[in-house]
């Protein structure tokens, strides 16, 4: 837990607020990320399920890296794939490659696909990325640093 509350003051020192408790989002919903606002939301309904806060937690914050991408103060954020692409070498199909391996490792790529598919397609991808991701704390937590520093 220790390392969950440095994280979450880490998301402070960004000009993130941090909600504790409460109800976020529609319901059912455990967490939300609102990138207009910079608000992180940790839903009552998520702290009764101790089993699924790392990897909730870790979605969320994917959501977190792409709002730094295309910088907090804006109401917008970008996909990892466009800040990757902007920075990198790795091509489109590499990167898409990368997400969905993250999904099939994880062996919720069919669900993933079915929950997003009447998204936009920059929402769909922002969430296919959080979904990828949320099972990797290191790789995210090092995806937030680097957030930070460019802060």
């Amino acid at each position: 837990m220790q390392a969950e509350a440095d994280l979450l003051e880490g998301l402070r020192d960004l000009g993130i607020t941090v909600q504790l408790g409460g109800v976020c989002g529609a319901p059912g919903q455990l967490a939300t990320y609102n990138m207009g606002a910079n608000l992180l939301c940790l839903g009552d309904a998520l702290m009764a399920r101790p089993q699924e806060r790392n990897k909730v937690l870790h979605h969320e914050l994917v959501h977190v890296v792409q709002d730094c991408l295309d910088g907090l103060e804006s109401p917008t954020s970008v996909s990892l794939k466009q800040g990757l692409r902007r920075v990198g070498t790795l091509s489109e199909r590499q990167l898409n490659g990368f997400f969905l391996q993250h999904l099939r490792n994880q062996g919720n790529l069919d669900h993933v696909v079915a929950t997003t598919a009447s998204l936009p397609q920059d929402s769909r991808q922002r969430e296919i990325e959080a979904y990828a991701l949320q099972a990797d704390p290191a790789l995210v937590q090092h995806l937030l640093q680097q957030c930070s520093r460019s802060h």
